[in-house]
C-alpha cells in the first residue's frame, strides 16, 4: 500500500506542478491531460485497494 500511496503522491505532484506553470501551449495541455489521466488511474488503483 505504501508503494501505491507514493505513486499517487508523485502523480498528484506532477499535475500540481503542471497546473502551476501557466504556459498555454498545445504541448503543455497534452502533457497535463496525460498526467491527469495517470493521476486518475493511480487514484482508482489506490481506492480499490482499501
Amino acid at each position: 500500500m505504501d508503494d501505491e500511496l507514493r505513486l499517487l503522491q508523485a502523480k498528484l505532484r506532477a499535475v500540481s506542478t503542471r497546473l502551476s506553470t501557466p504556459i498555454l501551449s498545445k504541448q503543455n495541455a497534452q502533457a497535463l491531460c496525460h498526467e491527469y489521466r495517470e493521476l486518475l488511474g493511480a487514484l482508482r488503483k489506490f481506492t480499490s485497494l482499501k
